[in-house]
Formats: structure tokens, C-alpha cells, sequence
């Protein structure tokens, strides 16, 4: 059967599926005259491309793919077309109104895994060329413009054309959210399916993944409830929240949530959030006898990897090219024999690195090939660590182990976390 023919379907074909329409996209855009370099990365489901204007920007099909699993192969065709054909000067599907007032209403925030930074566009990280800042450990808040058929990320450059600054476009794109907020909180029912409410936005349209960023929205939520709020953002669309009415509730929650992630098609992250005394966006976290935290431990190791593991093949490569001196340490992902899940990287004495921050560091003396665990806490307590300008998330420039005083104090105290 033909890619147009009936090549939506059963959950099993899904991944060929995609890879199908990704291809399909693809020949799209590097089939215009304005596309100088154009790549399918299949694990964003996006369209990396670059014009011979020196344009570089990046569209994601998932929108796309949507509309076009409901409609005929004639009209899903015309979708696609439509979808991915680049606008005369941003790279839009349409025509972009470029003045403050006309894209202010249009911008909206997103969360997203920090990984997404190091995905190179024609050999550049694609985090130079959107605007973002870190949100929570391991993911960024990025800007788009919600067009009437696309998402366009934000450009840095974009700013100077409308006259502001970052900080303005991020409070713009966040008050744009605040009507959807006030009525999703208005919906909150705190005696209905356990005090969940679950917002699915399988289209994206309603950017719901984004609520937890707006202002007095899981505050909202939390006084519903009566009890602490607790939020996941396990995909790129939709959200589910909760509250900390029970241990064994909260553990139900962070299953639910660990569900939801790891059955995305595109994952951001299966850890829990909820509010600091200041009323900011923060990690939630438990004592290590709370009965939810060993999934907790889990899914936290589990986003630090995969985010860390996106940014060391960047790395690796630009080390490889002779762009980066330093060696990029990888971040490992381990389960204990107590059944704990932990992430563990590796410094080699006098070898340049790269590290990150993991739960424990094992230190290696090359001559003797003698190695250590120690925990990130006790490392950092005994050495300063600085983490390296330009990186997120961070790493920490190191070389030479310490002296022996230091290394004999950290060999007295070497366990595994």
C-alpha cells in the first residue's frame, strides 16, 4: 500500500509510520528552491533546515501528522505540502506579521528536555538559534508563535526587529496562557477521579503542557485541593496534576505519570513538580522512606540521562571534529543491587572533562587502573566544581584529581548512592 494509502493505522505500524511522513516531509522542504540543507530527525519528529538566506530554523510534524491521519490521502497530501511549505521570510506556512504587536498575541511558551539544545543544524546546536532559558533541572522554557498552521520556534534575532527584550516575550507568551488557565482550574473537580485532572491536548492546539508555567495556575489547583499540588509534563502535549493528599496517592500519581511518558510518542519528562515556598515551579521531592520514593529516584535519573545523553553526542561529535577539547563524560544510567536506580559518570585522572551531575562520581587512576564511587555531595564538598559557560544542562570542568590529602578523605568516604 502506498505511503498516502491507508498508512495510518494500528499502534504497532506507528513508528514506520512516521518515519514514512518524516521522509515525505522531507523531500517537501529540500524540493524548495529557498532550502539550502535539510535533515529528518526522527526521534524529534522535526525538519531541521537551513536557507540560502541563512535562515535556520526547524519544523515539527506532529501537528501534521494529526490532521493528516483524519482526512483522505488527497487532502493528507495537500496538508503536508501546505504544512512544510516555507514562508517568504521566517520560514512559516504562512505569511508572519513581524511588528511586537502583531506576533504578541501569537506567542506561547513550551517545556521542553534540555537535550533538544545540543541537536546540531548544519553542524550549529540548535539552541542558538531559538529562544529559551532553563526552567526546572534538565529542561528549558523556549518561545513560539502559534500560527495558524504551524509552530514556529523563536529566533533570537526576532527580538531587535520587535523592540523588546527577552524578558518581555517570555511574560507575553505566558499572560497569552492565562485564560486557558483560569478556566482549567475553574474545571478542577478535587472530588472526581482521585483529585486528578488529566488534560490530554492531543493536538496541541491548547499548548496544556505549558500551564504549569503560568502564573497562580497549580496554586489554583492546590487550594482546590487542599493539599500540596503536584504537576507532570510527561509529554509534549497535555498535563496531568494532582495533589499530595496521601503517600500512597502520590505514589499512584507518579506511576500514572511514569505510564503517560513512557508511552509517548515524544517524551519531556516523568518527573514530578510542584511549588517552593515562593510560589516558583520546583522538583518535587520526598524523604527516602516516603513510599513513592523509589520511583521518584527513578524517573529523575531517567530524564537526567536521556537529556545528558543528547548533549554528549553533540559533544563527542564536536570533540571529533576538533570544535571541543575537552571529553564529554558520559552520564550512566545503573540500577543497584538493592533494586535502586542511580546515574553514575566517570573522571580519569589528568584526562580534560566534561562532567555532569550525577548521584555519584567514580574517580580512575590510569596507571593502576584503581577506581572509586564517590557521591556528587561529598565531591563537591571537598573540591570546587564550576560549571562551564554556555552549557545546559551543566557540566563541570575537571583534569587532575586532588592532591592525596583530599583523595585519601574521599577514598574514606567512597560509597555508591
Amino acid at each position: 500500500m502506498g505511503f498516502w494509502g491507508g498508512m495510518f493505522g494500528s499502534a504497532k505500524r506507528e513508528q514506520g509510520e512516521r518515519e514514512q511522513f518524516g521522509a515525505q516531509a522531507l523531500a517537501m522542504v529540500r524540493a524548495q528552491s529557498a532550502v539550502a540543507a535539510a535533515d529528518f530527525d526522527a526521534e524529534q519528529f522535526e525538519i531541521h533546515y537551513a536557507t540560502h538566506s541563512g535562515i535556520r530554523g526547524r519544523i515539527d510534524l506532529t501537528t501534521a501528522f494529526r490532521r493528516c491521519s483524519k482526512v483522505s490521502p488527497r487532502e493528507a497530501a495537500h496538508i503536508l505540502f501546505e504544512f512544510v511549505t516555507l514562508g517568504p521570510e521566517l520560514g512559516g506556512t504562512e505569511e508572519t506579521a513581524t511588528g511586537w504587536d502583531a506576533v504578541a498575541p501569537n506567542l506561547r511558551p513550551l517545556i521542553r528536555p534540555a537535550g533538544e539544545l545540543a541537536v546540531r543544524v548544519e553542524g550549529m546546536r540548535a539552541g542558538d538559534h531559538m529562544l529559551w532559558r532553563p526552567i526546572l533541572p534538565c529542561l528549558m522554557e523556549s518561545i513560539v508563535l502559534d500560527l495558524p498552521t504551524s509552530m514556529q520556534r523563536v529566533h533570537p534575532t526576532m527580538l531587535a526587529d520587535w523592540g523588546v527584550d527577552a524578558a518581555t516575550v517570555f511574560a507575553a507568551a505566558r499572560a497569552n496562557m492565562l485564560t486557558y488557565a483560569h478556566d482549567t482550574v475553574a474545571r478542577y473537580d478535587p472530588n472526581a477521579k482521585d483529585g486528578i485532572l488529566h488534560i490530554p491536548d492531543t493536538s496541541g492546539d491548547r499548548y496544556a503542557g505549558s500551564l504549569p508555567l503560568v502564573d497562580g495556575w497549580l496554586a489554583g489547583i492546590g487550594a482546590k485541593a487542599g493539599a500540596r499540588p503536584i504537576v507532570f509534563v510527561a509529554e509534549n502535549v497535555g498535563v496531568l496534576v494532582g495533589a499530595e493528599y496521601s503517600e500512597r496517592h502520590v505514589q499512584y500519581l507518579v506511576n500514572a505519570a511514569r505510564e503517560l511518558f513512557d508511552n509517548a510518542v515524544r517524551q519531556v519528562s516523568p518527573v514530578p513538580y510542584t511549588l517552593d515556598a515562593t510560589g516558583r515551579l520546583t522538583p518535587y521531592q520526598v524523604p527516602r522512606n516516603h513510599l513513592a520514593w523509589q520511583e521518584i529516584r527513578s524517573a529523575e535519573a531517567t530524564l537526567a540521562a536521556n537529556v545528558y545523553g543528547q548533549q554528549y553526542e553533540t559533544l563527542r561529535a564536536e570533540l571529533d571534529e576538533g570544535t571541543l577539547d575537552d571529553y564529554a563524560a558520559k552520564l550512566l544510567h545503573a540500577r543497584k543491587p538493592d533494586g535502586i536506580e542511580t546515574t553514575i559518570t566517570p573522571w580519569t585522572d589528568t584526562v580534560p572533562t566534561l562532567l555532569p551531575r550525577a548521584h555519584n562520581v567514580t574517580l580512575t587512576n590510569p596507571t593502576t587502573g584503581a577506581t572509586f564511587g564517590v557521591p556528587w555531595e561529598t565531591l563537591a564538598a571537598a573540591i570546587d566544581l564550576h560549571p562551564v559557560e554556555g552549557l545546559y544542562p551543566t557540566r563541570y570542568r575537571v583534569e587532575h584529581h586532588p592532591a592525596e590529602p583530599v583523595m585519601s578523605t574521599l577514598r574514606a568516604r567512597a560509597k555508591m548512592i
